[in-house]
């Protein structure tokens, strides 16, 4: 996917071993020029999910409107639809011994597939909408039941206070 010369891989990990904080502080250096944010894999509902809070951290980015800042961070607030980083942590954020997301973004192509290849057993099934991402989200939420459209209206509407 490709918004405003951005190249995007979002991938899914069935298990993130050892201390999730020191692999992508890794990754992250291991790849400059390249924005890289993970997430825990039941804090995402769908491939769709993530391109559409992608699109949404895009825009807040072009527009000087971005709650973080860092855009790395600004695609984490909104993927667990929270203002603030620590809660953003807890709800969404990589953790060991869970499936992951790896959500990656850079204007260099070469860099986004070099990075792909690093990940390596890779597994996008653990990133995939259920019933049980779904209950988890509504209860987190104080809703009766999640949508995609919803998740993203709730990433949409999160201004900086």
């Amino acid at each position: 996917m490709a918004a405003s010369g951005w190249t995007v891989l979002v991938a899914g990990v069935r298990d993130i071993s050892g201390d999730a904080g020191k692999l992508l502080d890794r990754l992250r250096a291991d790849n400059p020029g390249v924005y890289l944010q993970a997430a825990d894999a039941q804090a995402v509902y769908g491939v769709d999910h993530v391109l559409g809070v992608l699109q949404i951290a895009f825009e807040a980015f072009s527009r000087k409107v971005m709650i973080a800042g860092r855009i790395e961070t600004e695609v984490l607030l909104r993927l667990a639809c929270t203002d603030q980083i620590s809660d953003a942590l807890k709800k969404a954020g990589l953790k060991a011994g869970r499936p992951g997301c790896f959500i990656a973004f850079s204007k260099d192509a070469g860099a986004i597939r070099k990075l792909g290849e690093q990940l390596g057993g890779l597994d996008d099934s653990v990133l995939m909408p259920s019933k049980e991402k779904a209950a988890k989200m509504s209860k987190a939420l104080g809703v009766d039941k999640i949508t995609l459209d919803y998740l993203l209206e709730r990433a949409a509407i999160l201004v900086k206070g």
